[in-house]
């Protein structure tokens, strides 16, 4: 699969998962909501055993793969339930923009990538955009900053955790590690659901069930695989960039399937954020007493 085509697809599924991710805890509560949609992408990986006997890497390393994805996996989708419970959809989607600065930060030390001040421009610029998109949200509610702060801790883990995939996942499919992240994560979940008492929903409306199925099929099976296959391919700063891309995606689709007004920061915003990804890719801005662009430095 090409690369911008991956970049595409996880743009599209994770700019639908915000909304998904209101119809199932909406409808189910947030911790039956995503203990089922974990327990659907742990179900559909192993009905694709058959297809993950390849296995170039060693066992061991896999092993290890599949418990740093699957505990980072566990605590930042907890994370992100919990808090979507008092921060609406759209400032969710900014808090992680802060993703490839927060990746771009820790690579400088953990992987040695690159991180230049038009990195940060470019950063800075996005997450700006993202800002305009969403300004005009409704006012948070009384838990809003303890939830604001709960998100914030899992694009931490989510930063943290792709950064630890990229060290040790080398020449292994992303198809092994996606499985391994969800079957890690699955029995954590289970426990969680078990020792919080948290009781079974009696009744779940069609949105709501197939709200769940989508996400544990879809953005779990098809666009962790893309997503992976992507930190395999580019440094784990370009990865994380699709969480600049994808909330553009996330605010035309709860306008169009749930009625969420589009404002007039909209194409400002858009534009921000396309700018600040070509000063992130390409370093379109002429620094002083550079000879040479910062974008032809070597990618990972």
């Amino acid at each position: 699969m090409p690369i911008w085509m991956a970049f595409l697809t996880v743009t599209c599924i994770w700019g639908s998962t915000p909304l998904a991710i209101q119809w199932s805890q909406a409808a189910a509560g947030y911790q039956f909501a995503v203990t089922a949609r974990i327990t659907v992408g742990a179900l559909l990986f192993l009905l694709l055993i058959p297809w993950l006997r390849r296995k170039p890497a060693p066992a061991k390393r896999i092993l290890v793969v599949a418990v740093i994805s699957g505990c980072s996996l566990f605590a930042g989708m907890f994370c992100v339930y919990w808090g979507a419970r008092f921060v609406p959809s759209g400032l969710i989607s900014v808090l992680y923009g802060l993703g490839p600065m927060l990746t771009g930060l820790m690579a400088t030390t953990w992987l040695k990538e690159p991180f230049t001040r038009t990195r940060m421009a470019g950063s800075l610029l996005g997450i700006g955009g993202l800002m305009v998109l969403f300004h005009q949200d409704g006012t948070l509610g009384e838990h809003a900053l303890m939830g604001i702060g709960i998100i914030l801790l899992s694009v931490i883990i989510y930063s943290a955790g792709n950064l630890a995939i990229k060290q040790w996942s080398h020449n292994i499919s992303p198809l092994w590690v996606t499985a391994g992240s969800l079957w890690v994560a699955c029995p954590l979940f289970l426990v969680s659901l078990w020792l919080s008492g948290t009781p079974w929903p009696t009744e779940i409306s069609g949105k709501g069930v197939a709200a769940i199925f989508y996400l544990g099929l879809i953005a779990n099976g098809f666009g962790f695989v893309c997503f992976y296959y992507l930190l395999s391919r580019v440094s784990a700063t370009n990865a994380t960039l699709v969480t600049l891309t994808a909330p553009v995606v996330a605010l035309w689709i709860g306008a169009v399937f749930n009625q969420e007004p589009v404002h007039d920061g909209l194409a400002w915003g858009t534009l921000l954020i396309l700018g600040g990804l070509g000063v992130f890719q390409w370093g379109i801005i002429p620094w002083p007493n550079h000879a040479a662009p910062e974008a032809m430095e070597q990618q990972s």
